[in-house]
């Protein structure tokens, strides 16, 4: 997962590429430290000045910066996600979920059944489950990180889908 590092700006890696490959080096590869690395990617590129700051000084020293910076869940300063936090996140999915339904189907009804609407119908459930991520994975990070990683995500999957529709036909 070292190459995940490559994303970060170049001034970034000069400074922390070494300490996060050898943090990232002692963790199991996991989904969710590969979620962690992107979104401190995305916000690193966002924000450069604050992710290239000098370090303060702190009782923990320098080696704990990396892992309090990109919130790494793997290193103990990932978000801390409550019951209510995965209520609302089942919420988002499920609300979600019906009212993206709801929509499609009076699409369907309206102009006929396509298969780009089809297409859109079966992932609705996905697009919904990206969104609720705000209260869970993402939980902490820059509203506008949050922004990037929800809402590349979900271009993604449509794309996707929406070409293999416009293939199908």
């Amino acid at each position: 997962m070292t190459w995940l590092i490559n994303l970060y700006p170049p001034a970034w890696r000069r400074r922390y590429g070494r300490e996060l490959s050898d943090l990232i080096a002692t963790q199991p590869a996991s989904l969710g430290t590969a979620i962690d690395l992107v979104a401190g990617a995305i916000d690193a590129w966002l924000n450069p000045q604050s992710s290239t700051a000098a370090a303060p000084a702190d009782a923990k020293g320098t080696e704990a910066m990396v892992p309090k910076m990109l919130r790494l869940r793997s290193a103990g300063h990932g978000p801390n996600v409550t019951a209510a936090d995965g209520r609302k996140a089942a919420a988002v999915t499920i609300g979600g979920t019906l009212v993206a339904t709801v929509a499609l189907m009076w699409a369907m009804a309206q102009y006929g059944r396509n298969s780009y609407l089809e297409a859109l119908l079966s992932i609705s459930w996905l697009v919904a489950f990206v969104f609720s991520q705000h209260y869970t994975t993402l939980k902490g990070r820059p509203g506008r990180v949050q922004a990037v990683f929800i809402g590349g995500q979900s271009i993604i999957v449509m794309a996707i889908v929406l070409t293999a529709a416009w293939i199908s036909r």
